[in-house]
């Protein structure tokens, strides 16, 4: 898997991020930039952590599931991204505002946490292709970081004027697209 493949995978791991830093940026008071760097830096960080926790538990399974790797990593990110569809377009018009202390350790490190859960079956996936998983693991965390700052410093314009903007149905997209190209990369070989 090259490159632009890891940074695909980020992208659509990034959206949950996205999505939760677009709600805390719109429903935060104290908004400062020290603020904002905590808190996408601890989304980034907990993305990369689970990505790695997966990846080490995939690659103690892997020497056992050689033959299947590309379907188990086909079904994973199907799997995860069909999730996201769904809960992309289940969720398009509701118009809930939650509320998000991003002071709280107990509460960012919570989210981080919820973003990351399909971080960690992305990184069981990537140990059955083989990847470099420090690469990978530094590329999500940034892509992750990025999205997240992003979200916050532009919420409330993102919020006002895009308030449709599918992000969990883009992200979805992303993960189904890249499981699809490594069945057909490794059917092909």
């Amino acid at each position: 898997m090259e490159i632009v493949s890891i940074i695909l995978i980020a992208v659509g791991l990034s959206m949950d991020s996205l999505t939760v830093s677009l709600a805390a940026a719109s429903t935060c008071k104290n908004k400062s930039t020290f603020v904002f760097l905590r808190f996408a830096f601890t989304l980034g960080f907990i993305q990369a952590v689970c990505t790695i926790a997966g990846w080490a538990a995939g690659a103690e399974l892997g020497k056992y599931f050689e033959q299947y790797d590309h379907w188990i990593a086909f079904s994973l990110l199907l799997i995860i991204g069909g999730k996201m569809l769904y809960e992309g377009i289940k969720h398009k018009d509701s118009e809930e505002k939650p509320e998000i202390n991003m002071n709280n350790f107990f509460v960012v490190t919570g989210l981080g946490i919820a973003t990351s859960i399909d971080a960690a079956v992305v990184g069981v996936s990537l140990s059955f292709v083989g990847l470099n998983i420090w690469v990978s693991s530094v590329i999500i965390m940034t892509v992750t970081f990025a999205f997240s700052y992003f979200g916050l410093f532009s919420g409330d314009f993102i919020k006002r004027k895009l308030k449709h903007l599918p992000v969990e149905i883009i992200g979805g997209l992303f993960l189904v697209g890249i499981g699809v190209k490594v069945l057909v990369e490794h059917l092909l070989q």
